[in-house]
């Protein structure tokens, strides 16, 4: 992944908190014959250092379906990518003061790379689900919901289910954990453009269609010097 230098944040616990918040991402992968098999999945992240200096010792872990082509394919040491997208949007040449500017886009985007290892006994795949739902239930918990005027619900978890079906879910998946080697994080929100910033954020928020992202992209730029 090329980053430039002045859109690289080179924290790896800076990119694991982009990863928590943008959790979807698309795991790629080659078979034994050289095949690009690639799939999009959620990923949670365990770092198991301090997270700037310890890359090799963060992990994520994450699950597909056995019937999947891909998962058949994942083999024990492979080398794994894992490409995850934030918000972006277009960035026009007219919301600049100077001429001189072409068309361009803003965005966040995180890789990671590192060595895959299956998981494929129920033990495993059972604390790989306690984990995962456990991560994204918290990030689903209900703090606005007596202000919408709903009941607020409990965290649900996987005891919830029937064990009958929660046997079904295992015996149908494949979990797999990667241990990082790499993380690159590009944040490119306009910082080579310091003047212009509160002019581009204000389009963003202005020239917004339905289920647009140029809203988050201009509150991110506050976020990022």
């Amino acid at each position: 992944m090329f980053v430039p230098d002045h859109y690289r944040n080179p924290h790896a616990a800076h990119a694991l908190r982009w990863l928590a918040r943008y959790p979807f991402g698309t795991l790629v992968t080659t078979d034994a014959g050289g095949h690009i098999h690639a799939t999009s999945l959620p990923f949670i992240a365990e770092p198991a250092g301090d997270g700037d200096t310890a890359t090799s010792t963060t992990v994520l872990i994450s699950h597909m379906a056995r019937r999947n082509p891909h998962g058949q394919a994942l083999r024990d040491g492979d080398p794994a990518l894992v490409v995850v997208n934030g918000p972006s949007a277009y960035i026009s040449p007219r919301w600049y003061d100077s001429a001189q500017n072409v068309p361009t886009w803003d965005y966040v985007g995180l890789q990671f790379r590192g060595r895959l290892a299956r998981i494929d006994d129920r033990a495993g795949l059972i604390d790989l689900m306690h984990r995962s739902i456990a991560a994204f239930e918290h990030g689903a918990a209900d703090a606005g919901a007596t202000e919408a005027g709903l009941r607020p619900a409990r965290p649900w978890r996987l005891d919830d289910a029937p064990p009958a079906h929660v046997e079904r879910l295992i015996q149908g998946v494949i979990g797999f954990r990667i241990v990082v080697e790499r993380i690159d994080c590009m944040e490119k929100l306009s910082q080579n453009k310091p003047d212009d910033r509160p002019l581009i954020q204000k389009r963003l928020c202005a020239t917004a269609t339905p289920g647009s992202m140029a809203p988050a992209v201009a509150a991110l730029m506050d976020a990022v010097i």
